[in-house]
């Protein structure tokens, strides 16, 4: 199986003393004040929409969320199913099924976003496919870091036929670790059809020195959510992974991540609409067991 952590990256800038050429790098402005979205549907809850505007790489706010749009989400049954998303009225930019409906996504479908604002259409599709469910998760010492940090890990089958994708979220006291760095994702490519056993999805690294830093706690719950994902959004976040790992000598030039939402001007839109099956693991205490098994 390939899998991937993202993780943040410190941005460095490397001084080469041989080289006193003054190189003058000039940011393009054609990529700024374009539109953005993203978007997610599940088995287990309603759809959400952002819609938000590009800004510079420099500046450090909160995205633009754009209001006054039309947003309607669909699927490809027959008959279709469709629903009008209403903009929250505490989120600007953020359309969400309106009160007491329900539009969770079904298995095997195909789902399109249709965003209008300004009399530009936008466009965006995913497919919803089966994941499998997760048989068990562990914590116990984790083998990266010479068994000083607990590590998260989970037990499941993985159904024959290559071309399943997986990402894991995962809830410590029932909250979710949603920062970049907690980002775990795979192919089934080199592990088709075979039970995976002891998959290690999360390493709580920190500070020996600074206990404080630890997220595994004594007392903790924890929660495992295994979602199916579809080839495009498995790229995707390659490429999100690629850019990470770009700067080196003989890495390839940074570029925008392509989307899978287009516009009816022409122009690039960013973002990424995801399409989910979900299945929840059982819930683990961190007892004091867990934790004398790590070593000093």
């Amino acid at each position: 199986m390939k899998r991937y952590i993202i993780p943040v990256f410190a941005v460095f800038l490397l001084a080469f003393s041989a080289c006193e050429d003054v190189i003058d790098v000039k940011i393009s402005e054609e990529n700024l004040n374009l539109y953005a979205v993203e978007a997610k549907i599940t088995t287990e809850s309603n759809p959400f929409v952002f819609l938000y505007r590009s800004m510079k790489v420099d500046e450090d706010m909160a995205y633009p969320g754009v209001s006054g749009a039309t947003v309607l989400i669909s699927d490809n049954g027959q008959p279709q199913k469709s629903i009008q998303l209403k903009e929250s009225p505490e989120n600007k930019g953020l359309y969400l099924v309106p009160e007491n409906e329900k539009f969770f996504g079904e298995i095997g479908k195909k789902y399109t976003i249709t965003i209008e604002h300004d009399g530009i259409t936008i466009t965006g599709s995913d497919q919803l496919s089966k994941v499998e469910p997760v048989d068990s998760i562990q914590v116990r010492p984790s083998l990266r870091g010479d068994k000083r940090f607990l590590g998260i890990f989970t037990n499941g089958k993985e159904p024959e036929g290559v071309g399943n994708f997986y990402k894991w979220d995962i809830f410590i006291n029932g909250k979710l670790l949603n920062g970049a760095e907690y980002l775990f994702f795979a192919s089934d490519e080199l592990v088709d059809g075979n039970y995976v056993k002891d998959l290690e999805i999360f390493t709580d690294f920190h500070d020996p020195n600074e206990p404080e830093e630890k997220l595994l706690k004594l007392g903790y719950s924890v929660l495992v959510k295994q979602n199916s994902i579809s080839e495009f959004a498995y790229r995707y976040y390659y490429q999100m992974y690629d850019q990470h790992e770009s700067g080196s000598l003989f890495s390839l030039p940074s570029a925008n991540i392509r989307s899978n939402f287009t516009a009816s001007d022409g122009k690039p839109v960013f973002g990424l609409f995801t399409a989910h099956d979900v299945s929840a693991s059982n819930v683990l205490t961190i007892d004091q067991t867990m934790i004398d098994q790590l070593k000093d």
